[in-house]
């Protein structure tokens, strides 16, 4: 058996030690983006059906700071159409798709819609609105958690 010298164990062994320190977490924190960004894509599909959104007749507005992101106001407002549907997706929540509302016409009013979501961390919030004819809409922001997210 050949032995190993005092100099060449040190090695071998700093080598181990720095490739479990540094691969191990990375690999994790890239899978878990992956799989976030999976699941976002997917929310996004479901939503638009792959359809690209027009922009400027809808308009998201959200904090570009939010510093409590248990809770996040935002509104949704439609220019010149009546939503018959609207949907909004934070990429970055555990479960992106927070809101998927139909809207009665006949309530509908000035076609906007408020609420308050809750955030788990920084992220694009997308929101999406079907006018009658099918015609799809949308607006992005994106909104900055500083503290208080849910995750």
């Amino acid at each position: 058996m050949k032995s190993v010298s005092r100099r060449d164990f040190m090695k071998i062994a700093g080598a181990a030690g720095a490739a479990a320190a540094f691969s191990g977490p990375g690999l994790a924190f890239a899978d878990e983006a992956a799989e976030q960004k999976a699941k976002a894509d997917a929310a996004i599909k479901e939503a638009t059906g792959g359809k690209e959104a027009a922009k400027g007749a809808l308009t998201l507005e959200a904090p570009t700071i939010a510093e409590n992101g248990a809770v996040v106001p935002v509104s949704i407002q439609a220019k010149g159409f009546t939503p018959a549907r609207v949907i909004l997706i934070v990429d970055e929540n555990p479960s992106p798709l927070v809101i998927d509302a139909k809207v009665n016409a006949k309530y509908a009013g000035d076609g906007a819609i408020g609420a308050r979501i809750r955030m788990r961390k920084t992220s694009n919030v997308r929101a999406y609105a079907y006018d009658a004819k099918g015609a799809l809409h949308g607006d992005t922001k994106t909104v900055k958690v500083t503290i208080g997210g849910c995750g």
